[in-house]
């Protein structure tokens, strides 16, 4: 248990470090088809290879022989709304409008080695882990009427490929570690125009702003099982490796009443949008081929930045200290079909939005979820289907009619999942 006060002890000395963050919610899309189905209650189990690298490397030394998995978000279903909140019975029942993508969400293979190089690695067990833990997406108006009409364009999205090791070191005890190289790509345009008449232009404005950045993400894991029911997880993500981070800036005024127009136009700048670290501990109960209940407990880092180097244009960025949880269950029916589900929160990273800032922040919408997914099993490969939710409401803070002001932001997410996993 030594190694669990060293993970608290090296957190608390990360809070203080300028570590850096693009995730508003840090729950919108679960990795895994187990661990999704469990709402992410993960850092405690270890049957889910497409999800244990990523909620706690340790647990690959668990693991027994080799396997493949993969789990697909086939449908994505994002009901974005400014202006009047709109609630989930609402929302659900356009869920087949709008816009949706297909959003693979993570694949996880294990591998040992018990010919080749056996007496140097036959002790570990290696892993190979893709994942896409972040997209958000809103295409349309966030105001319009007669005087003015305020257009949005978002796409945030990122890809991880990580590799990890792990090892049991007591017969009670595994210890593992994961390093992810990271792909984000944020691309976001606004319109603001104020008109006079019919479709007559009075002001507008348009900005347009892009950052992509790559980086080293290292994760630390930590298993202990305390009896053949109990057992305790623990993960630590260290904060962001920057290998390199550029964006893109441009901006327009019209005037047409003194017939001015001003604009700026920056190329490549360098940018600052870091991943923030997290503390993440788990406890689970099993009772084997009946039922498995878990829960997990995460802290996510404070931190302020902007989002591009140069001054004049930068966004100020804050995100709050913020704690999401979850709980999940198992229930084996029979030997060949298993049903999981649970709940989670999906908490916005962000403070209350203040118009006194002329730039653009963070949204904060608290959110909550719920996952429910069923498992056939056939022989070697278990199949999954299923999905989950997570949605709330909010501030946003937005270019309105030449100003910056509050409005509401209500947003549901719908995702089907399904997930494929082959043991041999």
């Amino acid at each position: 248990m030594k190694l669990t006060a060293f993970f608290f002890g090296l957190f608390l000395f990360l809070q203080s470090q300028n570590s850096m963050a693009a995730f508003s919610n840090y729950n919108s899309i679960l990795i895994g088809d187990q661990a999704a189905g469990m709402a992410g209650a993960y850092t405690a189990l270890h049957s889910d290879a497409s999800a244990l690298a990523w909620y706690n490397p340790a647990t690959l030394a668990l693991l027994e022989g080799q396997s493949f998995s993969a789990a697909v978000g086939i449908y994505k279903k994002f009901d974005t709304q400014y202006g009047q909140a709109e609630d989930i019975t609402k929302s659900a029942l356009k869920v087949n409008q709008g816009f949706f993508r297909s959003l693979p969400s993570s694949t996880g293979s294990i591998v040992r080695y018990k010919d080749f190089l056996k007496e140097y690695l036959q002790e570990y067990t290696f892993a190979l882990s893709i994942v896409t833990p972040e997209y958000d997406n809103y295409k349309g108006d966030v105001t319009s009427t007669s005087d003015h009409k305020t257009s949005l364009s978002v796409t945030d999205e990122s890809l991880w490929v990580g590799v990890a090791v792990a090892r049991k070191i007591s017969y009670r005890e595994a210890f593992g570690i994961t390093f992810y190289y990271t792909a984000r790509s944020y691309v976001r345009s606004i319109q603001d125009r104020t008109f006079q008449g019919t479709n007559q232009l009075k002001y507008y404005y348009v900005e347009d702003r892009a950052i992509t950045q790559n980086s080293l993400i290292t994760v630390l894991g930590y298993h202990y099982t305390f009896s053949p029911e109990w057992k305790l997880g623990v993960s630590l993500r260290l904060s962001d490796l920057q290998i390199s981070g550029t964006g893109t800036y441009a901006d327009s005024y019209f005037d047409s009443v003194s017939t001015t127009t001003t604009s700026n136009n920056l190329d490549i700048v360098k940018s600052k949008s870091h991943i923030p670290g997290k503390l993440t501990i788990g406890i689970a109960w099993e009772r084997p081929n009946f039922l498995i209940l878990s829960a997990d407990i995460t802290a996510y880092q404070p931190l302020s930045y902007n989002d591009i180097d140069d001054p004049r244009f930068a966004e100020k960025i804050e995100n709050l200290a913020v704690y999401n949880t979850s709980f999940g269950a198992e229930y084996f029916f029979n030997d060949w079909l298993k049903f999981r589900g649970g709940v989670f929160t999906n908490y916005s990273s962000h403070p209350y939005p203040d118009i006194s800032k002329t730039r653009g922040q963070g949204d904060r919408v608290n959110q909550f979820g719920f996952s429910a997914n069923a498992a056939l099993t056939s022989g070697n490969i278990q199949y999954t289907f299923g999905g989950y939710y997570t949605g709330g409401k909010g501030k946003s803070s937005q270019r309105i009619d030449q100003a910056i002001q509050l409005v509401d932001k209500t947003q549901h997410i719908f995702t089907m999942l399904v997930g494929t996993s082959y043991a041999f």
